[in-house]
């Protein structure tokens, strides 16, 4: 980690470009504590719209409109197709009414995809950390609103209560897991990059501290979604050779520093707080039986006899109810019109709502971005990407369990993704360079 990239005077410009993209890709969090923890704003989407323009502004270059960066092409070709197509179908076939939060919607994720081409390529080592410190501060900010929310008590999900009324009771836990799991990655990626040994131990503490936030939020995908992370890296990393090479490294000077320094840490915390890990093993036991609740639902297999009905369970095994009548009638062609069935199953919606097409071009574009996010998480390129990579794979969950196929938080981050990742230029592994030899040329006559 590069503390002086935050030199305000030498890096104005890449800061307020990775303030804004990190104000697009993880800002709800800090909207709901600006919002609705401290009351400031009006406690409805016009607030969301005020700060997502001013995160646009921040991403404003001097070159706007004299100079474009290239992103991943056939990423762009197939998401950019995706959005025109769902754009289509919201202006004429739409059935639900054109609502003012779906063209805000429209418009803010056309703007950031479009602004995101004229962001210079030099912002990644920037962007990178931006988007640590933003989300280890959100993370703060949770913990400031669970601590002054007087009906929040351990036990429950960790969320930032909403003020607007008739909105969804306890906030959203999945907005709070994202942003833990931001957290975890984005430290693990800089702790590989980082010697300096305060420094290494503040991003361990941040690793420690995101993965604290998943675990409060209690959000099943989350947990899935680290998994699939997780087990990627070790798939295409682990050696059992690095198990000798890293026990031989603990025993040197600096590394038994910071190994003691860390136990150290844990046996105070432990002992001053000795209920947080009872606290912890009981959000364990909520995950399990979730878990069970989930399959009895899907299966109807009663692993074990607490399991119960789980009622976000039951409306995916309905919504693909909805997806078997589409195959069979004449709505596999066209789909049933713009947010027609909501499925809670993006892949399957954006078949059900836009067609065949509509599902060819999402399922298209997801697809070559696991390609390409396997290959980062093979090569780890530069530390911004790697993240991107990891990061896409703790959402991949989400493809099959949650949210819409146009909703911004998939798009905000993909957006991201189609700019920097796959992108050649922009890796730091050497590459072979092609050697151009010298062309012989005639010999002239000397004359004298």
């Amino acid at each position: 980690m590069n503390w002086s990239l935050f030199n305000v005077a030498n890096n104005f410009n890449y800061l307020r470009y990775s303030m804004g993209i990190a104000m697009m890709f993880n800002g709800f969090p800090l909207i709901f504590f600006i919002r609705d923890t401290l009351g400031i704003g009006p406690a409805s989407s016009v607030f969301t719209a005020i700060f997502f323009s001013l995160a646009l502004v921040l991403m404003v270059p001097p070159t706007l409109f004299k100079r474009l960066y290239k992103p991943n092409i056939i990423l762009i070709n197939l998401g950019a197709g995706f959005l025109l197509l769902t754009l289509w179908y919201f202006m004429f076939m739409n059935h639900q009414g054109k609502a003012v939060a779906d063209i805000g919607n429209f418009v803010f994720t056309f703007g950031f995809l479009a602004l995101l081409m004229h962001v210079p390529n030099d912002v990644k080592d920037t962007l990178i950390q931006v988007l640590f410190l933003f989300s280890f501060f959100t993370n703060i900010t949770l913990v400031y609103s669970l601590i002054t929310d007087p009906n929040w008590t351990p036990g429950m999900r960790a969320a930032v209560n909403f003020a607007n009324e008739g909105a969804q009771p306890g906030g959203n836990p999945h907005i709070t897991a994202r942003n833990g799991v931001i957290t975890l990655l984005s430290a693990m990626v800089l702790l590989g990059n980082t010697k300096h040994l305060l420094t290494r131990l503040f991003l361990f503490f941040s690793m420690l501290f995101g993965m604290g936030v998943v675990v409060l939020s209690l959000a099943k995908s989350s947990y899935l979604g680290l998994g699939i992370a997780f087990g990627a890296y070790f798939l295409f990393h682990f050696k059992f050779s690095d198990i000798t090479s890293a026990i031989g490294s603990a025993f040197k000077f600096r590394n038994m520093v910071f190994i003691i320094l860390i136990l150290l840490a844990i046996n105070y915390f432990l002992s001053r707080y000795g209920n947080i890990l009872n606290l912890l093993l009981g959000y364990w036991d909520i995950f399990q039986d979730r878990i069970m609740n989930v399959i009895f639902t899907s299966t109807g297999v009663r692993l074990s006899e607490e399991a119960d009905v789980d009622y976000s369970a039951m409306g995916r095994v309905s919504g693909f109810g909805e997806f078997l009548e589409t195959l069979y009638s004449w709505d596999i062609f066209l789909g049933r019109g713009y947010k027609n069935d909501y499925l809670d199953v993006p892949l399957l919606e954006s078949w059900v709502n836009h067609g065949i097409f509509g599902f060819i071009f999402f399922a298209s574009f997801n697809f070559f971005m696991f390609l390409y996010v396997i290959r980062e998480v093979r090569r780890h390129t530069n530390p911004l990407t790697t993240f991107l990579a990891y990061f896409f794979l703790s959402m991949v969950v989400l493809l099959f369990t949650g949210g819409r196929p146009y909703d911004i938080a998939f798009w905000f981050p993909y957006s991201v993704m189609i700019r920097f990742l796959g992108i050649k230029y922009l890796d730091t592994v050497p590459r072979l360079r092609k050697i151009i030899r010298p062309q012989p040329q005639p010999i002239s006559t000397i004359t004298t």
